[in-house]
């Protein structure tokens, strides 16, 4: 059985701000890491193009990558446009689509022993605009504190013009799921009304397989988010 998440109060100091995403993710990707768990959805990747809205940062455009990008399926006309990478062996599974869980990819064909790579894509909001070194560090607490990750690495990097940051992290055994490598990269952006926080969580059951570590790199470097025109 799975673990759950357990209620949290309310941080003292942002009131709405749970930022759970990350810990989620972790769930949903244990879940996947299982082959047997895999539904496969029909549908080819194009590469795509368009515009968004860039904040400030190093640079206001999204980083080019060979894998064809997917377009996230939105939940509102006003939410941020995600795009995620898909390398070649890896395929689209809905099976733990929600509110918060967006998007998952899974790459049968690098499996080892029960265990299959995945990717999951998480997106939630907030009203107002929160400073995106708070929410990153929120996120990351949440993994330590609800999920029990540890030996945090954590690069400050850029999306799209973002803040965002990248996480390696080791995640517990959970389940059938055994103790794993992750990869956990974050993006903050507000639109002057609403803070967003997206997440892009990948693992496998181990990460020596230099395959694995080109794509779960180019999904990384590739993945997108962009506001839409008010």
């Amino acid at each position: 059985m799975m673990p759950r998440l357990q209620p949290r109060s309310k941080s003292p100091r942002w009131g709405l701000l749970e930022y759970r995403s990350g810990a989620c993710a972790l769930i949903v990707a244990a879940v996947l890491l299982l082959t047997g768990c895999t539904q496969q959805i029909q549908g080819t990747a194009v590469t795509t193009a368009g515009s968004g809205r860039a904040a400030t940062g190093d640079g206001g455009e999204c980083a080019e990558v060979s894998a064809p990008l997917a377009d996230i399926p939105t939940k509102g006309t006003r939410e941020p446009r995600l795009r995620i990478p898909i390398p070649s062996g890896w395929e689209r599974n809905d099976l733990m689509d929600s509110q918060v869980i967006r998007y998952a990819i899974v790459a049968k064909g690098l499996a080892s022993g029960r265990f299959a790579p995945n990717a999951v894509v998480t997106l939630e909001s907030v009203r107002g605009i929160q400073p995106a070194e708070i929410v990153f560090e929120e996120n990351r607490s949440n993994l330590v504190q609800l999920m029990g990750a540890s030996n945090l690495n954590t690069e400050s990097n850029t999306t799209c013009g973002f803040p965002s940051e990248t996480t390696d992290y080791i995640a517990p055994a959970m389940g059938p799921a055994p103790e794993r490598p992750i990869i956990m990269h974050a993006v903050v952006a507000s639109n002057g009304t609403t803070t967003y926080l997206a997440t892009l969580t990948i693992q496998a059951a181990t990460d020596d397989n230099p395959e694995y570590r080109d794509d779960a790199q180019e999904i990384v470097d590739g993945f997108q988010l962009l506001l839409r025109d008010e």
